[in-house]
Formats: structure tokens, C-alpha cells, sequence
């Protein structure tokens, strides 16, 4: 008689169902600062005199150079670092810019936005060499370099000046479809004047979807996550950090472009109030300064917010002594949410 297979009692493990959280919960930071974001957009609209496309470029322009060097510093954090020297990159470049476009060719403004990007890229792989095989803080070396930046930019452009080309700023800050209506196919077209700023903003998300589907973004985030679990599942970590600080460069160079289109010319202190904003940005678009969390559409969203806060203040009659405070809270408001999930999260394992 064949013998009776033996049956398996299940365990309580097997019968355990993993529930995933809901996408409010997991995104709620995300939704949260677009939340408040559409908000300020419809107060301006609400309290504005007028919302002409001139209206819309301005807002479109305010928040761009701020979104486009978000999108460095978000790629830092998620490593668990910071980049202080980012804002002084973006006038070092400003300031290179103003300075080597020819006045009698303006067409080579197009080879100036080569050498800016690549200035903006040498300064990001030093800061991510000396981090990532100097094994140096990075607080302590991007302060350093931001000072190097700094000196060299005053060298360049020691007062205001410079020039750059009409056709580059339109190009940037003007207005689409304005005289012209856009052909589509099936016999249609688009005649609503749009600003050219929102193009560069969707640019920045597509750029930034494929740019999350790839490898090198799942290493910044496992790196940020736990640097030696990354490092002890293969992940060459070094390599990972200094193309993150590399890319920060190179976005820092775009901003530094988009600030000479918008300002049609060069300052060496133009740069310097990105540094801490485009920190603040990221935190309140819900990224976590200990790395591994976050996400760039997030930082857009707070990027504006930034932009279109004093603005508000300002129709409400808001002194513009007290605008540094209200912005200040917000961002209070917004990281002490993300501290309870952080609270809550560690008070769950505390019961384990």
C-alpha cells in the first residue's frame, strides 16, 4: 500500500494578504503640493485685474529657472546628499554666457549653450569625484565649490552686463502661436497664444519619465534608500553619485541659460537665491533630504509654488517684509507632514 503523501499545514505567513496602500496615501505628499499649487493659480486668476497671455507668460517665466535647477538638486537628494553650489553654477554660467556671445553674430548662441552646458557638467563631476571617490561630505564640498564658483563668475562678469541675443530670449520667455496659428493634422489648428516656458516645462517632465524607467535611476534611488544595501546588491555606488552631481551640473548650466534668455544679460549674483529654493522645492514637492524618496513632478510643483506665492501675497496687500514668512511656514507645514509619515512608519516597527 502506497504510503499517504504528507499535507502541509498552512502557516500563518501563507495566509497572510499583502493590502496595498491606496495611491492618495502613497502619493498624498505629491497631491498635497499640487493641491496647493492649483489653489494659489486660481486665487491669482480670481484676484488678478486681467489673464491675458501676457499674464500667463509671466507666470510661466517666473517659476522656470527655479523648476529647471529643481531638477538637479532632486536628483542629488535622492541620493542623500545636497548641492549647495548649484545656484552659484547657475551665475557662474549666466555670467559665461553674457560674456562670450559675439554681439555681431548672434547665431552663436547656440555654440555658447554648448560651452554652458559643458561648464555646468565639469562643475557637477567634481562635486560628485570629490563625494563619491573623495568619499567627502557633500554639504562640505558643494559649500567649497560654490564659493569657487562665486569668485570665478565675479572674475567674469564683475558688474552686470553682457549680451545675449533677442532671438534666444524669445525663444525661451516669448509666446507661442502669438501671430501664427499651429497646423494640425485633419485639417486643424491651434491659434490660443501659448508661452514658450510651458513647452520647456513639459520637456522637463518627459525628460524626467523616461529618465525614471531606466537603471541609473533605480541606483540613485536604492542608493538613497541604503547606500549599503545598494552597494551589497552590486550597484556600483560611486559611479551612480557622480552622474547624479554630473546631471545636477547640466541642469544648472539649463538654468543658467534660461536666466540669460529671461534677463537678456549677465550677473554674477544672478544664481544665488536658487541655492536655497530650489532645496526648499524639492522638500515641499515631498522629497526626503535622507535620499531615496521623492520624485521631480513634485518639485515642479513646488517650484511654482515658490514663484506664485509672493504674487498672491502680494494682491492680498501683504508687505513684502512678512512674504519671507508666509513662505517660510508653508514649507513648515509641508515637511511636518512628512514627518508624521515618518513618525508613524517608525512607531509601526516599535510595536513589532
Amino acid at each position: 500500500m502506497a504510503a499517504a503523501t504528507p499535507t502541509i499545514a498552512p502557516t500563518a505567513a501563507s495566509d497572510r494578504v499583502v493590502h496595498r496602500r491606496p495611491f492618495v496615501v502613497r502619493n498624498a505628499r505629491l497631491l498635497l503640493v499640487w493641491g496647493l499649487l492649483l489653489l494659489l493659480l486660481a486665487v491669482y486668476i480670481a484676484q488678478a485685474p486681467q489673464f491675458r497671455p501676457r499674464e500667463q507668460r509671466t507666470i510661466a517665466n517666473s517659476g522656470l529657472t527655479l523648476a529647471v535647477a529643481g531638477f538637479g538638486q532632486t536628483l542629488v537628494v535622492l541620493t542623500g546628499g545636497i548641492d549647495l553650489s548649484l545656484g552659484p553654477m547657475v551665475s557662474l554660467t549666466n555670467s559665461i554666457a553674457s560674456e562670450i556671445t559675439p554681439k555681431d553674430n548672434p547665431k552663436a548662441m547656440w555654440r555658447t549653450a554648448v560651452i554652458v552646458l559643458a561648464v555646468g557638467a565639469l562643475g557637477g563631476l567634481i562635486n560628485g569625484a570629490l563625494v563619491a571617490y573623495g568619499r567627502l561630505q557633500p554639504i562640505i564640498v558643494t559649500l567649497a565649490t560654490a564659493s569657487v564658483w562665486s569668485g570665478i563668475a565675479l572674475y567674469v562678469r564683475p558688474q552686470p552686463g553682457g549680451f545675449i541675443p533677442a532671438q534666444f530670449s524669445e525663444l525661451i520667455s516669448g509666446t507661442a502661436f502669438q501671430k501664427q496659428p499651429l497646423q494640425l493634422p485633419f485639417g486643424l489648428s491651434w491659434s490660443v497664444p501659448l508661452p514658450k516656458a510651458s513647452f520647456v516645462v513639459v520637456a522637463l517632465v518627459v525628460i524626467w519619465l523616461f529618465f525614471r524607467q531606466t537603471r541609473i535611476a533605480t541606483r540613485i534611488y536604492a542608493i538613497g534608500s541604503s547606500e549599503g544595501a545598494a552597494y551589497m546588491s552590486g550597484v556600483d555606488v560611486a559611479r551612480a553619485k557622480l552622474l547624479a552631481y554630473t546631471l545636477a551640473g547640466i541642469a544648472a548650466g539649463a538654468a543658467g541659460l534660461v536666466t540669460s534668455a529671461q534677463t537678456a544679460t549677465g550677473n554674477a549674483l544672478a544664481g544665488n537665491v536658487l541655492t536655497l529654493n530650489s532645496i526648499a522645492a524639492v522638500v515641499l514637492g515631498g522629497a526626503s533630504l535622507a535620499g531615496g524618496a521623492g520624485s521631480y513632478l513634485g518639485t515642479l510643483a513646488g517650484a511654482y509654488v515658490i514663484a506664485l506665492n509672493p504674487s498672491v501675497l502680494f494682491f492680498f496687500g501683504v508687505s513684502p517684509f512678512y512674504q519671507q514668512m508666509f513662505q517660510g511656514s508653508i514649507l513648515l507645514v509641508a515637511v511636518s507632514l512628512g514627518a508624521l509619515g515618518v513618525f508613524r512608519i517608525r512607531n509601526r516597527m516599535d510595536r513589532l
